[in-house]
């Protein structure tokens, strides 16, 4: 989570956190479960969220009565009605009883701690529409029999790893449940700043509060990405960011780009950012350089780790960018807010943030050495989960500015789709391909009607239930596979059928593939004798694009609140079938 370093302070945070202004209708409730004192860490979490434009309403159960208010049907914490339920563990607390056990019975006491735990989250896990975080236990800085330690079996630190490995393999078995790596982060701010000993004995705060935007930081990584909030893309810099030097004035023997030196640290910052690159973020360039100079580097320097088909989109010219900025979001057809601007310069990034305040602008460190560990510590791009289209993500983008280019040739847009020779596959969810359905389902804003974010158990749960009809579309046309770009699903309500959800990645706009998709439909009602399909439109502040997405496909308006949603109607039976340029293909 990136914040500004002026608001990085724990007590700004707290204070932010307490200032009022903030409206609690449009919050996210978030319920914290603490084994120790939490009080300091839901303010900071709070003020991060404010910080942030992710306003949450916190509660948070007394001290050390977590089991109680879980179990009690009728305690605070079900009323509250929690969004998500952070447990905010602390070793401090299990120490000692770990420590008390012998050699030989010490990873059963871990596991004993671990399975308590895991009772407590996975009743949490069946609250309705939760999502559940745990907070790893921080590996102790014990050593009892120093170097020697880890190979010890029985040890502390060994013991809590055991515990640590419970806790994830409960994450694993729950799609709804994840884990915060609380000991990566102690290791980052060190373990002698975490383990401040004398405010676990006073205050039971497992932690120094200056390591608590570090940590509140992940667990608001993790809420964003489920709200479909996550950072997608990194614009970059060139000269001096990417390489050293100035590719126009130094010539390409002049860059620093090699095996030593800044050399080296250049090499390491495109290593990690192609490692980026293979799990689906999107690498753009907005660069000021005349565009064949700014590509020579990637088609004739040795030392170059990216190569030019690692960028979706390429942008380099004189304009301001700012106006570059929003080019790259408009070719690539993604929010201004889900990019990622890494530039050396003070001026470009200051520019950024005055014209484009939605994207997000790091301090980047003079030393180009800096570049990965000041990055890594943002952890810009929680990941939920991972795909095969992530690996592929690069490609399906640039395929698509071919195809964009390819349009400029034709004065009728049909004609242009006609070229492209699509063909598009329909078939129902199955387990093989639910990553990416509920990566589409959770990251999906734009072209999306009801914008109802659906767990795995769910999807699962719609797949297995015959009154469902959980289709999911992969699309392909002469420049490549675009892979799986579109879920709809529909429930039988009172022979009728009612559309739960309908989304579409945003890389397959107007390629006609809803209508391919409403023919689908309408086939599968009338095979189970539904009279109607019935679809809602729920406004959000991004899916305006689909407003009148149901009035397109010539569905009749049956209701039109005042808050813009709409219910719409289509009788099968009268339906006309709507000409449009995609083969079905033929399902093995």
């Amino acid at each position: 989570m990136y914040l500004p370093p002026d608001l990085c302070d724990y007590l700004k945070l707290m204070t932010i956190s307490r200032a009022s202004g903030s409206d609690d209708r449009f919050a996210a409730r978030v319920a914290v479960l603490g084994f120790c004192t939490t009080h300091y860490y839901s303010s900071v979490l709070k003020g991060i969220g404010k910080t942030t434009g992710f306003p949450l309403l916190i509660f948070e159960t007394p001290y050390n009565t977590v089991e109680q208010s879980l179990l009690d049907l009728n305690s605070e914490l079900h009323k509250f009605k929690a969004d998500f339920f952070v447990f905010v563990t602390a070793v401090q607390g299990i120490r000692n009883r770990l420590m008390a056990a012998d050699l030989a019975n010490r990873y059963a006491a871990a596991e004993g701690e671990a399975s308590r735990l895991a009772c407590m989250v996975r009743r949490a896990a069946q609250m309705p529409g939760a999502t559940v975080l745990i907070h790893e236990l921080v590996v102790p800085y014990e050593r009892a029999w120093g170097n020697l330690t880890s190979t010890i079996d029985g040890s502390l630190q060994d013991a809590v790893r055991r515990a640590n490995d419970h806790i994830r393999s409960v994450a694993r078995d729950l799609d709804n449940v994840y884990t915060i790596d609380c000991d990566h982060i102690a290791s980052w701010v060190g373990k002698r700043l975490w383990f401040d000993e004398r405010l676990w004995h006073t205050t039971k705060s497992f932690c120094h509060p200056e390591a608590l935007p570090h940590l509140a930081g992940q667990a608001m990584d993790i809420f964003r990405a489920v709200k479909g909030k996550g950072l997608k893309c990194i614009a970059l810099d060139l000269d001096n960011t990417l390489w050293g030097g100035v590719i126009g004035d130094d010539g390409l023997e002049g860059i620093v780009l090699g095996e030593t030196g800044d050399g080296e640290a250049y090499v390491r910052f495109q290593v990690w950012l192609k490692d980026l690159a293979s799990r689906g973020i999107i690498l753009a360039v907005c660069s000021k350089n005349d565009e064949d100079k700014a590509k020579e580097p990637f088609r004739k320097h040795p030392g170059m780790v990216l190569e030019e088909l690692d960028i979706a989109c390429f942008v380099a010219n004189w304009t301001n960018k700012a106006d570059n900025l929003r080019l790259v979001a408009s070719r690539l057809n993604i929010g201004i807010d889900s990019i990622v601007f890494l530039d050396d310069s003070l001026f470009e990034r200051n520019l950024v943030r005055q014209h484009l305040p939605e994207v997000c602008v790091p301090e980047m460190p003079e030393e180009v050495a800096e570049y990965v560990p000041y990055l890594e510590s943002l952890n810009l791009f929680e990941a939920l989960q991972f795909s095969k289209e992530d690996g592929s993500r690069s490609q399906f983008y640039r395929a698509n500015l071919l195809r964009d280019r390819e349009l400029q040739n034709f004065t009728d847009v049909n004609d242009y789709l006609a070229s492209l020779n699509m063909s598009a596959s329909f078939c129902r969810f199955d387990a093989a391909h639910m990553p990416r359905i509920s990566q589409l389902v959770l990251r999906t804003n734009q072209f999306n009607l009801t914008t109802i974010r659906h767990s795995v158990s769910e999807l699962m749960r719609f797949s297995a239930d015959e009154n469902y009809f959980p289709f999911y579309a992969e699309l392909e046309d002469r420049f490549g596979d675009n892979g799986l770009v579109s879920v709809v699903i529909g429930q039988r309500v009172e022979g009728r059928m009612v559309i739960v959800s309908w989304l579409m990645s945003c890389r397959v706009i107007s390629r006609c593939l809803e209508w391919f998709v409403l023919e689908r439909l309408v086939e599968i009602a009338h095979g189970n004798k539904l009279t109607a399909i019935r679809g809602q439109y729920i406004p959000t502040p991004k899916n305006s694009l689909v407003a009148n997405h149901y009035e397109t496909l010539g569905f009749r308006l049956l209701e039109r609140l005042g808050d813009g949603s709409a219910t719409w109607e289509l009788n099968v039976a009268a339906h006309v079938q709507h000409a449009y340029p995609i083969e079905r293909k033929l399902q093995l």
